[in-house]
């Protein structure tokens, strides 16, 4: 998937230096934050900064017995909250920190959000599916399975023949789960609550019962209802603390304690911004074997939020019992798969309709352990690719769009292949001359490449969109006053980032 290397080099006005790759970005509602993540090699210098200015530092992991891969990935990252003080004085701070040798980025610790739309406990309902009646598929015990409209439109029943996804663990990052719901408890594996470092996931909002449901709810257990991978472990990892706030930091620990603690899937039904440390706690889950999926939110327009429009996230839209476009689901070319709502789970040992794409999201889910039950040496992209080429095409108000078919995706047989790790890319020294930046790459194929310049407080400056050779130097031009900025190239071969400091 990622190639051989980008050897990157940078020309600027009178004087630059270029450091450890770096890239920064502002909280996606445009609020000013206290906190930030930083990436320092040398912990003496950074609490000999925070020191002198009053600033509080503490590690970036904190959940009990962290894995090596772990570690080598966030052992030398930090969160640090500075003091109550004007936004221009913390900036002075931030633009200092950038400058201390051996800091790699600088980054908000911003909030997260659940997708627009959603009320604190949906209760939309469903009346009983109507002729809907195959011959062969499977038919579950659970009493309310009647109302579950969503799985005979996506063939889940069908795919219940081969696989209810035994022995995969679904980790779920949200505000929480009704820990004592009848239709959960027994999928239920230990989890954590990483906004209070407790294991105390009890749910705060309401939100993540329902998401669990969706995913996991037991099934044969002539209780309630059937989750889409009614025999799977559900891991709940919190990310809310008892306001219901949600952070960077706590959901970079909950992505790396789901891959140090044996889950197979992680679903996200929370929209944030794009941010290093999450894409690469991400990126390291999926290279340690873990599928990836994330709502596209609620706002019935072609944006898609992040996690969702990381690249190895699956984005996923919501359908609904028409079998068509929710009018309320994001969509486009940046949405990967559309999912039905249904019927699931609530907090407080209830049961009701649902159908965001906080809610079809653990579908995916739920269908990614039905895979990687049924194929235990699957890898993330054969889930992923059966997942694609096995959905449907259907109609909608906005063109042909794919709705995930579970029968499909779990009988195209997986075949157990060597997956090729990517190698990393190499960043060489680089220059700034004359106000001209120039970006110098070396890539085994012709691609499509993002480059983004930001300054301290991760407002975007410049960005540019266009196409590679195999060789070449990408060049731009934009007006820079002096300071620390900070620069991402993106292709399809990978992602290098850096930060320069520009004196006139």
């Amino acid at each position: 998937m990622r190639g051989r290397r980008v050897i990157l080099s940078m020309v600027g006005a009178a004087f630059a230096v270029l450091c450890f790759p770096l890239s920064l970005s502002a909280e996606e509602d445009g609020a000013f934050s206290n906190s930030y993540i930083v990436k320092a090699a040398d912990i003496e210098v950074l609490e000999d900064f925070a020191a002198q200015h009053g600033i509080e530092v503490s590690p970036l992991i904190t959940y009990p017995n962290p894995s090596k891969e772990t570690m080598e990935l966030f052992g030398d990252s930090y969160v640090l909250t500075f003091p109550d003080e004007s936004k221009s004085a913390a900036e002075d701070r931030i633009q200092m920190l950038g400058t201390l040798p051996g800091v790699a980025y600088v980054e908000p610790n911003a909030r997260v959000y659940l997708a627009p739309g959603w009320d604190e406990e949906p209760v939309e309902d469903f009346s009983p599916s109507q002729g809907m009646n195959p011959a062969d598929p499977y038919t579950p015990n659970d009493p309310l399975y009647d109302q579950q409209w969503d799985k005979p439109i996506a063939e889940t029943d069908w795919a219940w023949n081969t696989s209810k996804g035994e022995g995969v663990i679904i980790a779920i990052i949200d505000t929480g789960v009704d820990t004592t719901h009848e239709d959960l408890v027994d999928n239920l594996v230990d989890g954590y609550n990483f906004a209070l470092n407790n294991t105390n996931v009890w749910d705060v909002k309401g939100h993540g019962t329902t998401v669990c449901g969706m995913a996991g709810a037991r099934m044969d257990n002539n209780l309630g209802v059937a989750g889409t991978a009614g025999l799977a472990s559900i891991m709940m990892l919190r990310i809310a603390d008892n306001s219901g706030a949600m952070y960077l930091n706590w959901a970079v620990n909950a992505v790396n304690y789901a891959a140090d603690n044996g889950a197979k899937v992680i679903s996200m039904s929370f929209i944030g911004g794009a941010y290093t440390p999450f894409e690469t706690a991400l990126n390291n889950a999926w290279e340690q074997g873990l599928f990836l999926c994330a709502g596209v939110g609620n706002s019935g327009n072609t944006n898609v939020g992040y996690p969702a429009a990381y690249e190895r996230v699956m984005a996923v839209g919501a359908s609904n019992q028409e079998d068509t476009r929710l009018p309320q689901s994001n969509y486009g070319e940046k949405v990967d798969i559309f999912a039905p709502g249904g019927y699931s789970t609530k907090r407080g040992g209830g049961y009701g309709g649902t159908s965001l794409t906080s809610f079809t999201t653990p579908q995916i889910a739920g269908l990614a352990a039905l895979l990687f039950s049924a194929y235990p040496h699957a890898t993330p992209q054969q889930v992923w690719d059966n997942i694609i080429q096995g959905a449907d095409t259907i109609d909608s108000d906005v063109g042909k769009i794919l709705r995930m078919n579970s029968r499909n995706a779990v009988e195209m047989e997986i075949i157990a292949v060597e997956e090729r790790k990517p190698e990393p890319i190499g960043l060489w020294a680089a220059s700034v001359q004359s106000g001209v930046i120039r970006f110098t790459y070396d890539l085994p194929a012709s691609t499509s490449y993002n480059l983004r310049i930001f300054d301290v407080t991760g407002r975007e400056l410049y960005a540019e969109r266009g196409r590679t050779d195999t060789k070449g130097e990408i060049s731009c031009n934009p007006a820079l006053g002096s300071g620390v900025y900070f620069w991402r190239f993106k292709t399809s071969e990978g992602t290098s980032s850096g930060k320069f400091v520009y004196v006139r």
